[in-house]
């Protein structure tokens, strides 16, 4: 029984990391908001993009958001966790959405 427990935690463990791999390959940024300013915490974004964030970050004001920017087929998609209104959200992903991932990928990091 305890071999059967340690082989279930072990594959678990296993799973995770997989997971978590996978999941990291597919990012292309990740970029904190606090107080209306961007931070880029990892990847690079194109300046345009960074630019466009940036104005809809700024105006309204958002207090707190993390945006997780991934591949997804030809474009991109973004995760936004946050106090982020729909309005901006919206914006931010046609901001994210408009533009082929080789394009939104040039890594110029501010």
């Amino acid at each position: 029984m305890a071999v059967f427990g340690a082989s279930a935690i072990g594959l678990a463990i296993l799973l995770l990391l997989v997971w978590s791999g996978a999941r990291s390959a597919i990012t292309i940024a990740v970029v904190e908001i606090r107080q209306g300013k961007l931070e880029i915490t990892r990847g690079g974004l194109a300046p345009r993009v960074i630019s466009d964030l940036r104005d809809i970050a700024a105006r309204p004001r958002i207090e707190s958001a993390r945006l997780r920017i991934v591949r997804a087929r030809d474009r991109a998609r973004v995760e936004i966790h946050g106090a982020v209104s729909d309005p901006q959200a919206q914006r931010i992903r046609n901001v994210i959405g408009n533009v082929p991932v080789a394009q939104l990928m040039k890594t110029k990091r501010t």
